[in-house]
Formats: structure tokens, C-alpha cells, sequence
């Protein structure tokens, strides 16, 4: 029997993480939209290899099934986003892709999805991840942050999401969404190219592009101007 969802209800925001997966990450954005929008968080298996299309089954589960909803989808989950928009489960009512893609944004490094699945992720340290990820932001605190947020991450696990982001390509799905659309671009993005968010605006041109200053953690840095933005968005619909 179908669940009834109930259109008067503000409408909840569900996270999905970035590469870590566990949502760890979120919690300074979530503090800066505060209790006016109601959140949820919808982590990955640290132990389980998943495709993207065993992952979006999970998120599809895990959705909520008696109130609406907004998605938003970080870096590594745009493409289950998409996905989520292209064929909408009852009470979702818009998108957020932040700081991500639709397709591989490395298409040079394409033919290494295979070797990527032996590279030691874990081996680069801190120091050199740091830099790109949080930019001229990183400090002693973000790269903590950004440890517990992988140290319980299997290896195993954090190769197998990587030759997933090389091997992707949702750019036919990404045409076919009909929901209203937020695309939040970090302005000194050092992971994911503006030609990733070039490529998603010429595919889905309805959608509502701000692009904010800032590094790739965009939702850790700049929290309270992207609580605000996703708070309008949310307000709008």
C-alpha cells in the first residue's frame, strides 16, 4: 500500500556525503541552518564496496516516506542525486548538487579505474590532501575533521568509490530532471573542475547556479552562506 505524504509539512533536507560517506562533515552546516530546516543524513557502508546503483537503492530506502523532502547531494553523491531526480520517489520536491558532477570530471584519467582500485588511497597524507580539499582554509583542525571523517573508512572500500567517480557518466539522467534544481559551485574548487558544473548547467539549464567563494568544502567553510541559500531554495518551494 502507498505511503501518504503530507504536502503541509515543511519539507526535510536530506544529506548525502561526500567520498568519506559518513556525514561527519556535515555537522557545521547543519548547526548554520539551524532548526528551521530539518535534516537527515543518509551515511554509506564503511565496510561494503558499493556501485553507485547499489548505493542509490540504499538512499531510495533510506528516504523519508510520510513528509517532503529536498535532497542534496555532495561531490561524490551528485550522481545518486540525479538519479533520485530523474525518477522522483513520492515527496521529493527539489534537488541541491553541491560541488559535484554528473559525469567523470577527470575524463583524462578515465583509463584508470582499474589501477585505481589498488592505489593506497590512505597512503597520501594530510598534508597533501588538505590543500585541495579545504584550500587556503585548511588548518590543523579541518585535516582532524577530515581524518575521523576517513579513518573508518575500509581502503578497500574509499578505492572502490574513487574508480566509481572515473567510470560515471549521468548526463542522459541528468536531462531528464523536471524538479526545481539548486547547482552550488565552490569558486576555488581544487577537486571538482568548473567544466564539471559547465557541463551539468548546459544539460540542465533550468537549473539555479550560485557559485560561492570557496574551496571544495564548501558546506564546512562557507556554512552559514550556504545555509542561507539552501535555506531559501527550500523557502522558495
Amino acid at each position: 500500500m502507498a505511503t501518504l505524504v503530507d504536502d503541509h509539512l515543511a519539507p526535510t533536507l536530506v544529506l548525502l556525503p561526500g567520498l568519506d560517506g559518513t556525514g561527519i562533515l556535515f555537522r557545521r552546516f547543519i548547526e548554520a541552518i539551524g532548526a528551521s530546516v530539518d535534516t537527515q543524513i543518509v551515511a554509506y557502508p564503511a565496510d561494503q564496496p558499493m556501485n553507485y546503483g547499489e548505493l542509490e537503492t540504499r538512499v531510495r530506502e533510506a528516504l523519508p516516506k510520510d513528509r517532503p523532502y529536498v535532497v542534496l547531494g555532495e561531490s561524490f553523491s551528485g550522481p545518486i542525486a540525479i538519479r533520485l531526480g530523474a525518477n522522483p520517489p513520492a515527496g521529493l520536491m527539489g534537488l541541491i548538487l553541491c560541488v559535484t558532477f554528473a559525469k567523470n570530471p577527470y575524463p583524462l584519467l578515465g583509463w584508470a579505474g582499474m589501477l585505481v582500485r589498488t592505489f593506497p588511497v590512505h597512503a597520501l597524507p594530510n598534508w597533501v590532501r588538505a590543500p585541495f580539499l579545504w584550500g587556503a582554509a585548511a588548518t590543523e583542525r579541518t585535516q582532524l575533521e577530515s581524518e575521523l571523517a576517513t579513518a573508518v573508512i575500509g581502503h578497500k572500500v574509499l578505492r572502490h568509490r574513487v574508480a566509481s567517480v572515473l567510470g560515471v557518466d549521468d548526463t542522459i539522467t541528468l536531462g531528464g530532471i523536471r524538479m526545481p534544481t539548486l547547482v552550488l559551485q565552490a569558486s576555488h574548487d581544487r577537486v571538482v573542475p568548473g567544466t564539471a558544473t559547465e557541463h551539468i548547467m548546459r544539460t540542465l539549464p533550468t537549473a539555479e547556479l550560485v557559485q560561492i567563494r570557496g574551496p571544495h568544502m564548501l558546506l564546512q567553510i562557507r556554512a552559514a552562506e550556504c545555509a542561507s541559500v539552501v535555506g531559501r531554495f527550500i523557502e522558495a518551494l
